[in-house]
């Protein structure tokens, strides 16, 4: 199960070319297919990867979630790119609170950009602390 409970959740992926979409409805035995759908997108919405006419595609995600009759918010989606920068790093064991104030320090070492141009997020890979007091995020 998905955040703690039995849970609908969609799948959304902002292609080039289309906006696609899932439902998938959990039960017993796993997720279940709930519906499908896609609209496609004109080619100067995104164009190599960049998003230039927000509206449109704004206006398609409206289209395929009404179009299938979507009734949950939960959604997972996936961010790639040339622009999307993932890193492993080991740091001393922290809270979440030092971790992210202390992140932004880690992330000027690795970031190629003005920290203040970007979108950061931390997850906590190990669940247990190494016997160094170290924790990999």
């Amino acid at each position: 199960m998905i955040w703690g409970g039995k849970k609908d959740v969609i799948g959304l992926d902002i292609g080039s070319s289309s906006i696609k979409m899932v439902e998938l409805k959990e039960g017993k035995g796993g997720f279940r297919l709930q519906s499908l759908g896609m609209t496609p997108l004109p080619p100067e919405a995104i164009v190599d990867g960049a998003l230039m006419d927000s509206v449109t595609v704004v206006e398609a995600i409206k289209e395929v979630v009404d179009t299938c009759k979507v009734k949950t918010k939960n959604t997972v989606i996936s961010v790639a790119g040339h622009s999307v920068i993932v890193k492993k790093i080991t740091l001393p064991l922290m809270t979440e609170a030092e971790l992210e104030e202390s992140i932004q320090w880690e992330a000027e070492r690795y970031i190629p950009f003005d920290i203040n141009d970007v979108n950061l997020d931390v997850q906590v890979l190990t669940p247990e602390p190494s016997e160094q007091g170290q924790m990999d995020v």
